[in-house]
């Protein structure tokens, strides 16, 4: 019998590529149809499939106690308060690094939001791009403790963030997505730094969830800051921060995670 995660891992393409594929089927049949809009179903059932995987997979594995040890991860407080700030001043760090590298090649944005615009556009960012809840409930609830099981942290986080870059490669062909002007190797580079980011905060913050939102959700909104010329940038200082992490220790396994709740 195939082990939970790798049945997860199999849904997680079945389904969202799935979808994908039926939204190009109606695009063909439906003219002037956008199935990859925010204004289409296809958009939000794909978006948020990978957590609704999740969740519907720790009901069966794990039954109500596995549940509630999840929603237990999303309490603020599980992880100690300095994490959130270490998290916001980490990815302000990494987009001032990928910023000024950007501009001294003449690839960074005209222009930065006002500091003050910058809540409401983080705020923005959670409502409208499905990546942050619609799936770290998969890859960081259901499949990072379940990875750790098997392998060390790093090959955990190689092999996560690996999948979750595949994962992803359908929206480098669309020409609508934002995928489709970025390298996709690039690319790669960033998905694999957030899932040892990741492994690392999971490790040190009690399994916490709410910090792997929150790095989702920062990684997104200062991407979409950037725009894709400057990504290449962003994404290399993020896997500079990741190099970091393992140099110094920060996947050695700590008491202080408790895989699974």
């Amino acid at each position: 019998m195939a082990s939970p995660v790798r049945i997860f891992f199999w849904c997680a393409f079945a389904l969202t590529w799935g979808t994908g594929l039926a939204g190009l089927v109606v695009a063909r049949m439906v003219p002037g149809a956008q199935p990859f809009s925010t204004t289409s179903p296809f958009y939000w059932i794909a978006g948020y499939a990978i957590s609704l995987l999740g969740i519907a997979m720790t009901a069966v594995w794990d039954g109500p106690p596995g549940l509630r040890r999840l929603g237990s991860r999303l309490v603020p407080w599980r992880a100690r308060l300095h994490w959130y700030p270490i998290v916001v001043g980490g990815y302000g760090l990494i987009f001032a690094v990928a910023l000024y590298a950007a501009r001294a090649v003449g690839a960074g944005p005209a222009s930065l939001p006002a500091l003050r615009a910058v809540p409401i556009g983080v705020l923005m960012t959670l409502l409208i791009d499905v990546g942050p809840l619609g799936e770290e409930f998969g890859w960081r609830g259901f499949a990072l403790p379940r990875v750790l099981e098997q392998w060390p942290p790093l090959k955990a986080s190689l092999i996560l963030g690996a999948i979750h870059a595949i994962w992803h490669v359908p929206l480098f062909f669309l020409p609508d997505m934002p995928q489709s002007r970025i390298f996709f190797p690039m690319f790669a580079v960033g998905v694999i730094s957030i899932a040892i980011i990741d492994t690392w905060l999971y490790l040190r913050s009690g399994a916490n969830l709410l910090l792997a939102i929150l790095v989702h959700l920062l990684a997104n909104y200062c991407g979409g800051i950037l725009g894709a010329p400057a990504l290449p940038f962003f994404f290399a200082a993020e896997g500079a921060a990741a190099l970091a992490i393992v140099a110094l220790g920060g996947l050695r396994p700590s008491r202080s995670a408790a895989a699974r709740t």
